[in-house]
């Protein structure tokens, strides 16, 4: 039976994440429900790399899926462009090797979360950016940055509600991109992310940039693995999942 990874881009605003949830729309099941009409079949079943929350873009999520049915990857990319949304879109299609997984194949991913400095809000930005009125002190920000590289355990950024069995993640890039503009980024990669743990971060960075922490309370708050110690948990619109790496053995397909 072959296997496809789509990769998409998507606007979160419209849907309560990418899982499947119970009476609201998600990026999961609207995609499973343009598969299943693009196959003919009664359904097809994806496995996303991850599963973004409420809000939360996506420039490069990846899914995976197996149907007893032959499709070229152009006309799959297109067919779905075509019956989705404008919200979502398929911006790679391939057919991939037996056993590739998105969630339990993929080796790290990136995330972006993305700041505006501006005196006013922009309506082009709402639910896109998160709008900080006063400018942040970002020389404070980047002394931070450096306490997340490499291996620790992140209890302290964890939200409520991760089933994650373990809290301990490595990260080994956590910089601060000026933009232009006013827009500012956060970037971070790592082998894994705890539910909320960028946005906390994110939030607890902003602390550091207002100068209510300093760079060194920041790694105490790591090291603490104290939830309540860290800054509130920043709004979902200015995080996007940029990328997921994958081994190349795992993309090539056998046939």
């Amino acid at each position: 039976m072959p296997t496809y990874r789509l990769v998409l881009e998507y606007d979160g605003r419209a849907y309560a994440g990418f899982q499947t949830q119970p009476h609201h729309p998600s990026v999961q099941s609207t995609l499973e429900a343009a598969l299943s009409a693009h196959f003919g079949v009664d359904r097809v079943i994806v496995h996303g790399s991850g599963r973004t929350d409420s809000g939360v873009h996506a420039l490069g999520q990846v899914v995976s899926f197996t149907v007893d049915v032959e499709r070229s990857p152009d006309k799959l990319r297109m067919g779905l462009n075509t019956a989705l949304p404008p919200e979502i879109a398929v911006v790679q299609a391939d057919r991939v090797a037996d056993g590739f997984h998105a969630r339990f194949s993929a080796r790290g991913k990136t995330y972006r979360y993305r700041l505006v400095q501006r005196r006013d809000r922009s309506p082009f930005l709402v639910g896109l950016a998160l709008h900080l009125k006063r400018p942040l002190d970002w020389r404070a920000v980047e002394a931070a940055l450096p306490a997340l590289v490499g291996t620790h355990d992140f209890s302290a950024f964890r939200g409520a509600g991760c089933t994650a069995r373990s809290p301990v993640r490595t990260i080994d890039r956590a910089e601060h991109l000026e933009i232009g503009g006013g827009e500012h980024h956060l970037v971070f990669h790592g082998n894994g992310f705890l539910r909320y743990q960028v946005r906390r971060m994110v939030g607890t960075l902003v602390e550091v940039g207002e100068g209510r922490l300093t760079p060194a309370g920041f790694a105490a708050v790591l090291a603490s693995g104290d939830p309540s110690r860290a800054g509130r948990t920043a709004r979902p619109g200015g995080l996007y999942l940029v990328s997921v790496d994958y081994d190349d053995e795992a993309l090539t397909a056998t046939t």
